[in-house]
């Protein structure tokens, strides 16, 4: 990483931090001497109901969505909980990963390894396994983050959700809604810097095509190369290309082709191992000795995960007429991973628990003797010599989707009809393999020292896998009393095989050929034109080959709420109550990453129950919010808390945008977001030698995540905006994680950062 990117004296900061806006305020200055290109101006079209309204009524919030049954719905008719990122939002808070703005969405909590994965929680469950959606297609477990530049909104879909994400998980899934051509033309320029995880440009320029009313064009780029907090030499690296073309073939159809194409690099994680002494009752967990928050600990600099992905996208919506409309949607996606990671070699914990409490003791061994338990002082690491090992990864994945989409509106007298049906296939064939290196121990008293693995000529994991998925769905949705009451039942049929093969061991591959039926069911009434009760029941199940058998996972969900809408639909006030199960939940062993030999995965089963409210949208013309808190009580088979999950979350997001006066043009924003208690490892098993419960060994504290922005607008072509993260600079805390080591995702908060923006509009 270029020394340039390390923080500077205040002085030299701040003429970087102003020199761009100057710049570009000159351009700005210059440029509105010229005079502006003709514009083609919009036909009147009526809108697909397969796709989204690009006009949102307040900045924060969305009236409709289609993430229910890939069918535009507004809303507060739609019996399920869905709450919508929009783009203004986005802009505002200039996130880096989809957390940095779903963290103000109820029930949306941090999962682990925050450096990648888009993972976080939903009403309780990880999002990892195949609950991200794009643009309607489910993307696997992939290890990248979706680039945010290419990124129009996000749906978040809370409970099970059949249609959009069979495979993923029962909490909710994320629908992200890539930007598309538009035929009002917009260019936009935006560079921006700070202290950490900034230094990106983003182009994005769409219109008509010159000389045509048919066509119009897209064209994102963005480039990113900055360092993250923990030290100059983490980086932070990362580009996106998005072409992207749209044809209206007549005034009911239209084509659009889209290619996203991004590759990262992103470093991995310091070296970061809980204090022997931190125990269940410890109120805030610490790191062991010589171990400091702001460093690598020895963890070399290399150490980082590559992605490569390239995503087409073709989309065909007809109307037949005033009752059919069709879609026809493909995508073709290539994934490669390639990544060399530095992971600790140190011992295992299944020994370290005691047999008679089912409590970790870090530095204790233990054994029964006679039926009586006898503990050994077995220090889990020498601080001057910590055993460690360099990973190489390859993984590759080739997937192709193809979905038709019908729908038929109707009204029979008194009573409405809405019919969506489909087909979906699916095929994906992929690998994953790696090596290990031999490494020289980490000493803490130099941990500066580098170093490189020296690599063995045998694979140390090859597994293989495949799976061809084909669904058909039908929902139905019928209106009585005026459209006052809405009773919708859907089903899916989920047809699959899914193969997984150790290549290693030459094994018979594990298979799973078989095919669920998955069904949903709900009635919602609005009690008035701005007010609706709903009852919805829904399940998903998916095929998952965990520890090379094969399962599937199931997810069921109760929910009970409301919705209502002021303000013309600008401001929304919903609240739900919902019961979830799911069995067969695989997560990963915490102990594989240091030991080897034990299962790669852990299976059990979930319940969980609780309660949200979300306020979102505009109380004025100038001021936007949205308020959140959840509740609930996510337990696992044997009643402990779940690594990661806070029982009590809440957030607070307020715009305000000053109209007249003396701060004309200027806009504030400022948020808030709380995470309760949660568990911070999984137990290595489930019980002791003894048949006791093995428990949590560590909980992080509650936290509070700030953030402040200040927008201002120079002229119509001249934007800034500055965002201060973290505004208390409360940092180095252990803010995430999945185990007690590095390697699960453990992670400790960074501090204040200062991040300034300049957006070109020409």
């Amino acid at each position: 990483m270029s020394p340039s990117l390390a923080p500077r004296p205040s002085a030299a900061l701040l003429s970087r931090l102003l020199l761009p806006s100057l710049l570009l305020a000159t351009a700005a200055r210059l440029y509105a001497q010229v005079p502006a290109p003709a514009v083609v101006e919009d036909k009147t079209i009526e809108l697909s109901p397969f796709t989204v309204s690009t006009e949102s009524g307040d900045r924060y919030h969305s009236a409709d969505a289609i993430s229910a049954v890939r069918v535009r719905a507004p809303l507060l008719e739609t019996a399920s909980t869905i709450s919508v990122v929009t783009r203004e939002m986005m802009d505002d808070l200039a996130p880096n990963r989809v957390f940095d703005v779903t963290r103000y969405i109820a029930g949306v909590q941090e999962g682990r390894g925050v450096q990648f994965q888009d993972r976080m929680i939903i009403r309780g469950f990880e999002t990892q396994g195949g609950a991200r959606t794009v643009d309607n297609f489910l993307q696997s477990a992939d290890a990248d983050n979706i680039d945010e530049s290419v990124v129009d909104r996000i749906e978040v879909s809370k409970g099970p959700n059949a249609i959009l994400s069979p495979a993923g998980a029962p909490g909710g899934s994320l629908n992200i809604i890539t930007k598309s051509p538009s035929f009002r033309r917009k260019h936009l320029l935006t560079a921006q810097i700070g202290l950490f995880d900034s230094q990106k440009a983003l182009l994005d320029m769409t219109g008509p095509i010159r000389g045509s009313e048919q066509f119009a064009y897209r064209m994102v780029a963005s480039i990113q190369d900055t360092r993250r907090y923990w030290s100059s030499e983490a980086d932070l690296r990362g580009r996106a290309l998005a072409p992207m073309l749209s044809w209206k073939i007549s005034d009911r159809t239209t084509l659009t082709m889209k290619l996203v194409a991004s590759e990262h690099w992103i470093f991995r994680e310091p070296l970061l191992i809980i204090d022997p002494s931190v125990t269940a009752a410890t109120d805030k967990p610490f790191l062991a000795p010589r171990l400091a928050p702001k460093s690598l600990n020895g963890i070399q600099p290399w150490s980082h995960v590559g992605t490569h992905s390239a995503d087409f996208f073709s989309v065909l919506t007809t109307n037949l007429n005033e009752h059919i409309n069709l879609r026809f949607a493909g995508n073709g996606r290539y994934y490669f991973e390639d990544s060399e990671q530095n992971f600790l070699s140190t011992p295992g914990l299944s020994n370290r628990y005691h047999p008679r409490t089912g409590e970790l003791t870090q530095d204790y061994t233990w054994a029964i003797m006679g039926g009586v338990p006898v503990s050994t002082f077995s220090p889990f690491f020498d601080p001057a010599n910590i055993p460690n090992r360099g990973d190489i990864q390859a993984t590759r994945r080739k997937t192709a989707n193809l979905q038709a989409d019908a729908v038929a509106s109707y009204r029979f007298g008194e009573v409405s009809s809405q019919t969506v049906t489909g087909l979906g296939y699916s095929r994906q064939t992929g690998y994953g393999r790696g090596r290990n290196g031999v490494m020289p121990g980490i000493d803490l008293s130099n941990p500066d020292r580098r170093s490189t693995p020296v690599y063995g000529s045998t694979f140390s994991f090859y597994n293989a896998n495949t799976y061809t998925n084909v669904q058909a769905y039908l929902n139905q949705r019928l209106g009585f009393l005026q459209d006052r009451l809405y009773v919708t039942a859907g089903l899916m049929h989920y047809d699959t095989r899914t193969t997984g093969r150790n290549v290693l061991t030459g094994a018979a591959p594990s298979v799973l050929d078989d095919a669920k039926d998955m069904w949903s069911a709900s009635v919602l009434y609005k009690v008035r034109d701005n007010a609706a009760l709903y009852y919805s029941r829904s399940k998903n199940a998916s095929p998952v080959i965990a520890n090379n058998l094969p399962l599937w996972r199931e997810g069921v969900q109760d929910e009970l709420g409301f919705k209502t809408a002021f303000f013309e639909r600008k401001l929304s006030l919903n609240g739900s109550y919902f019961e979830i199960s799911q069995t067969n939940v695989t997560v990963p062993n915490p102990a594989y990453q240091t030991d080897q030999t034990v299962p790669q995965t852990l299976v059990s089963d979930l319940n969980n129950h609780g309660f949200e409210v979300e306020l979102m949208g505009s109380l004025s013309p100038d001021l936007s919010v949205i308020a959140t808190y959840s509740q609930l009580k996510m337990r696992d088979s044997l009643g402990r808390k779940v690594r990661g999950v806070a029982d009590n979350n809440a957030s607070l997001l307020v715009n305000y945008r000053f109209k007249e006066g003396t701060f004309k043009d200027l806009a504030i924003h400022a948020g808030v977001s709380y995470s309760g208690r949660r568990a911070g490892d999984v137990p290595d098993g489930n019980f002791t030698a003894l048949g006791v419960v093995k428990q949590v060994s560590f909980y992080l504290e509650p936290q509070y995540v700030t953030t402040l922005g200040f927008n201002y607008r120079w002229s119509q072509a001249l934007l800034t905006r500055l965002t201060i993260d973290n505004v208390l600079d409360d940092k180095d805390y252990i803010a995430v994680a999945g185990g007690r080591v590095a390697g699960t995702g453990i992670t400790t908060a960074p501090g204040r950062n200062l991040r300034l923006s300049t957006t070109f509009q020409f």
